[in-house]
């Protein structure tokens, strides 16, 4: 058994010195004695700790690290590891002050023997003071050094807290340090997990990573072997019995897979929050990431991240334009953002096809004209502005005079063409139709659909001009994805949130996520909106891909800039808002006839049907205050029971439906209204 804690005294210290004496010299131990007591502490020898991002479940996502080094306490690293550590290190670890002397002799005799230092009869504590604070210089200087730091540490410490932090740095290879690390490389799970044929073999690695790893080719036979001579020591020790040796040896073990080309998961996404949240909000110098133990909890779902990975590559793998440029670089590139739009968590984020070959991050540091993808912000205005869904636009050219400029704005529709009729604000929405959205933009007022897009999560830079309501100014995949939260969540906007909180290594919180939601919009103008979006998504909308491919509860607009240079798809469920950017690099013309529901709504599709398989699908709710009523398709009004006409059926926000009945002077399918007898029918007894 592992003996209680104790530390050296300070008696103890004296008399090992007398003997040193003895043994080497009075002139070196008085040396040694003077500078142990003349010490006021350790010097400096701070470690560089691994930074551990999480998901949003707390499982490691990945790390960031310059020695991959994870600090577990003694209690969550097993016994079995920690008496086999001590078995083929040290074995009289808790009896020695620091220094065993028999070794230390007998390492002596073989130096004096070689005419230098050739073995090494370090305990446990020696290694820990080597490691910790010294250089591996094998001189007699660096020896005496040791010894002094040994007999201070053994002085300060306990033996339980002496073996914990020489379990936390001892190198196992391949870059890490300390037991916990080294679990999860080999065996891909935590220390606290290991089996003693697993904890056996581990143990026997740091006498020499380059001999002992197993995941080293070559090394299979010597890995097993030292793992039977450590298995062997415990027995000695009697730490186990030789059944649980041999039940050890007999054991499988399966090792974590190592591909060559190991792309840290994630990537677009950890950057982002690498440079935006922990350089940029909480001032860290890039270089204190990789030493300083952070643990970082993202709101990155594991499966949504693969989903979305997954789409824009075979959205874009088989893309007729593609072609390699002069960096190497894949064109066209896209994004894909994925927020919940209940508290505006990102769960996913790919801010292009490879960060290896481009660590652009198309999702969050591009910005990108979003076309029609802008429309929702201008029509979310216009139903607070007194316009409702049944609203007639007429759809003809129009000539608008630009301030300081010989020039008119003359928006036309895609492919150069009109409607030349009056279209309802639905119809105009579902046909994407920009004649319409220049002039509700123009009529509410250009200041209008800029301060609502603002409030809804647009951050970017715009101006209140006649082209902001067909999305002319750029904006990020991100900040559509958050900007569209509003239209799911009943009005309530979110900030975008990648990261919950940060802590250092001991746990102590240095940041965490406020809650940022406010109400932007009445909920029943974000239900109508919603409604409306829902028939893009249909047979007759810019986004009718789709319907085949994820055929469920949701509402979506598309945007295809001109050139076309940008396309866009950006749609929601009640459980989910997604956003999907494909362009060119360099602006080049993605080619006549892509548009964001040909090229980007597919993507969207894809990733929303993979994303939300094990979701329930989801009605959005209706609020209180919404209305259907029946009207004639002609007017728009009322529909009167003269009217032969066709009819439809429109939501409203209670008090903004029509009164007024259609009128045989306005609508042409009114049948005129019958004369009535001029005199009246005389009740005669038997008509009764």
């Amino acid at each position: 058994m592992i003996m209680a804690k104790r530390r050296i005294s300070l008696f103890k210290i004296i008399v090992l010195t007398f003997v040193l004496v003895f043994m080497a010299g009075s002139v070196g131990a008085a040396y040694i004695f003077y500078s142990i007591l003349s010490m006021d502490g350790l010097p400096d020898g701070e470690i560089a700790l691994t930074s551990t991002f999480y998901d949003k479940y707390g499982d490691p996502l990945t790390f960031m690290a310059v020695e991959n080094r994870i600090i577990v306490p003694l209690e969550e690293i097993p016994l079995e590891l920690q008496q086999a550590v001590i078995a083929v290190e040290d074995a009289y670890f808790y009896d020695h002050f620091g220094v065993n002397l028999i070794s230390i002799g007998r390492a002596a005799l073989r130096n004096i023997q070689s005419g230098r230092v050739v073995e090494g009869g370090s305990t446990i504590t020696q290694q820990l003071a080597k490691n910790r604070f010294l250089t591996h210089d094998r001189t007699f200087h660096r020896k005496a050094e040791e010894l002094i730091l040994t007999l201070h540490l053994e002085r300060t410490y306990t033996k339980d807290e002496i073996l914990n932090e020489y379990l936390n740095i001892i190198y196992f290879g391949h870059g890490n340090y300390g037991v916990e690390a080294a679990s999860r490389h080999l065996f891909d799970k935590s220390v606290h997990e290991l089996t003693l044929a697993e904890a056996a073999l581990m143990a026997g690695i740091p006498r020499g990573p380059g001999y002992y790893s197993p995941l080293i080719e070559g090394n299979e036979e010597a890995s097993r072997r030292r793992q039977e001579h450590v298995l062997s020591r415990m027995v000695e020790q009697e730490y186990i019995t030789p059944q649980q040796k041999q039940d050890a040896l007999e054991q499988e073990l399966i090792f974590r897979s190592s591909p060559a080309r190991r792309e840290r998961p994630a990537a677009y996404f950890i950057d982002y929050i690498v440079n935006h949240h922990l350089v940029g909000r909480l001032e860290l110098e890039r270089e204190d990431i990789y030493r300083m133990g952070l643990n970082i909890y993202t709101t990155l779902d594991p499966s949504m991240q693969r989903a979305a990975e997954k789409a824009l590559r075979e959205g874009l793998e088989g893309y007729a334009g593609s072609y390699v440029d002069e960096q190497g670089i894949r064109q066209p590139q896209g994004s894909l953002v994925a927020v919940d739009p209940t508290n505006g968590h990102v769960r996913a984020l790919v801010g292009g096809l490879d960060f290896q070959e481009s660590n652009v991050n198309r999702a969050a540091g591009s910005r990108r004209q979003p076309g029609s993808a802008f429309k929702p912000f201008l029509y979310a205005a216009a139903l607070e502005s007194g316009y409702t869904a049944a609203s007639k636009i007429l759809c003809e050219p129009i000539s608008i005079p630009i301030p300081g400029s010989d020039k008119n704005y003359e928006p036309t529709d895609y492919g150069g063409d009109f409607h030349h009729r009056h279209l309802t604000l639905r119809e105009a929405v579902t046909k994407s139709c920009n004649v319409s959205a220049v002039k509700v933009h123009m009529d509410i007022g250009p200041e209008k659909t800029m301060e609502y897009a603002q409030k809804m999560g647009i951050k970017s830079r715009m101006s209140p001009l006649p082209s902001l309501a067909l999305g002319t100014y750029e904006v990020t995949a991100l900040e559509m994805a958050s900007a569209f939260i509003p239209l799911a969540n009943r009005g309530i906007a979110s900030e975008p949130v990648l990261v919950t909180r940060v802590t250092d290594h001991r746990g102590r919180v240095l940041w965490e996520a406020e809650n940022n939601q406010t109400i932007v919009l009445d909920e029943r103008a974000a239900y109508i909106l919603t409604d409306i979006l829902k028939g893009v998504l249909g047979p007759q909308g810019t986004a009718s891909p789709v319907h085949n491919i994820f055929n469920r509860p949701a509402a979506g607009k598309t945007g295809t800039s001109s050139g076309p240079n940008s396309l866009y798809m950006v749609g929601y469920t009640p459980q989910l808002v997604a956003s999907v950017y494909v362009g060119d690099d360099h602006g080049r013309s993605l080619g006549a006839g892509e548009t964001g529901g040909r090229v980007a709504a597919p993507i969207w599709a894809n990733f929303m049907a993979e994303a939300l398989r094990d979701y329930s699908p989801q009605e959005f709710p209706v609020p209180d205050g919404i209305i259907r009523v029946t009207l004639c398709e002609e007017t728009g009004l009322i529909q009167s029971s003269r009217c032969t006409g066709p009819t439809t059926s429109e939501i409203f926000i209670r008090g903004t439906e029509p009164r007024e009945e259609c009128g045989e002077e306005i609508c042409p399918h009114v049948e005129p209204e019958q004369p009535r007898w001029p005199w009246p029918i005389p009740q005669l007894p038997w008509f009764r």
